[in-house]
């Protein structure tokens, strides 16, 4: 069997695994969310449509920030369909661990291998949070009644910037293999311009993630500052995804915001609410998307597209 054949049937396995799982805790997620949001006043739902076009934007830039780490020659339509059929499971019990495997599993095909797929999932993770660490001054001129040792922290994320340095983030991974337990091997890093070609997107799209909370803040909540609620939500977002193992940052993201926004709890809990939803609905779209995409491709006689690239080799490559 060849590299790309056996590529293949290993992406089979970890997509009906992926699919077993998070199907269902994609849709019991929905279900609670859905069912939060009915005791929100309903004058207040309209909001949920521009919140999902902004989320869903969000999440294409995203899936762009990944793919610019691959390979060249990667099919575009199999990057996609890793990222976004991987976010399913990220709402089962073991949350950040089963998504990060999933992404790296379903994009392993004959131009990636298993190891530089692996490296690229984590490094589109740490360029999400870089991204996030460019909202920290944003929140700390635009509330300030935080503690000042809060608001000087704050200052300092776009630190993190330094990521983007090959050597820091050839440190980063290392901490990180160890923290996964899994060795990250450094030979098949991605290139310094495609880190910044994908922080490029990652900033963006975490723009956007934030405008689509913050839609659902003011109007549940017309004394709510926008910029603010949308630099929090960043904030917010990159501490729950750093507490990994918790699925999708339940409970950490909406606890982060009663923090770091102003204005009642209640109303910021409120739109966390509706937010949840929000994404799940977008992630569930565009997971269906990127299937009935693949679907309609043409396949050869062994199934694979027409346009696959050729078995890559065997090597540091990965």
């Amino acid at each position: 069997m060849t590299r790309p054949q056996t590529a293949r049937t290993v992406g089979r396995w970890v997509r009906t695994v992926t699919l077993v799982v998070g199907v269902p805790s994609l849709l019991i997620a929905a279900w609670f969310a859905a069912r939060d949001v009915r005791e929100v006043d309903p004058a207040t739902w309209w909001a949920l449509v521009p919140a999902l076009v902004l989320s869903t934007a969000s999440l294409w830039m995203q899936a762009r920030s990944w793919r610019v780490l691959l390979p060249h020659g990667t099919d575009p339509t199999a990057a996609d369909d890793a990222f976004f059929t991987s976010q399913l499971v990220k709402y089962s019990p073991v949350g950040g661990f089963a998504q990060a495997a999933a992404q790296a599993g379903l994009a392993v095909d004959g131009t990636t291998g298993a190891a530089r797929a692996t490296t690229a999932m984590a490094v589109s993770k740490l360029t999400m949070v870089v991204a996030a660490g460019c909202a920290g001054p944003v929140l700390a001129a635009t509330n300030p009644t935080l503690a000042p040792w809060l608001r000087v922290l704050l200052c300092c994320t776009p630190a993190a910037l330094a990521l983007g340095h090959p050597a820091v983030l050839r440190s980063s991974l290392t901490l990180a293999g160890r923290v996964l337990r899994r060795q990250l091997d450094p030979a098949v890093l991605p290139d310094p311009g495609a880190v910044w070609r994908s922080i490029g997107w990652a900033v963006p799209a975490q723009a956007l993630a934030g405008a689509s909370f913050a839609v659902l803040a003011v109007v549940t909540d017309p004394g709510v500052d926008p910029v603010q609620a949308a630099a929090g939500f960043v904030v917010a977002w990159a501490v729950g995804f750093l507490v990994i193992p918790v699925p999708a940052g339940l409970g950490i993201r909406e606890a982060v915001i009663a923090v770091l926004v102003e204005g009642p709890p209640g109303t910021k809990l409120v739109a966390a609410v509706m937010l949840r939803l929000v994404v799940i609905a977008a992630e569930a779209l565009l997971a269906a998307a990127v299937r009935v995409r693949a679907a309609r491709r043409p396949t050869d006689r062994n199934g694979a597209g027409p346009t696959e690239p050729p078995e890559a080799p065997v090597g540091p490559t990965g």
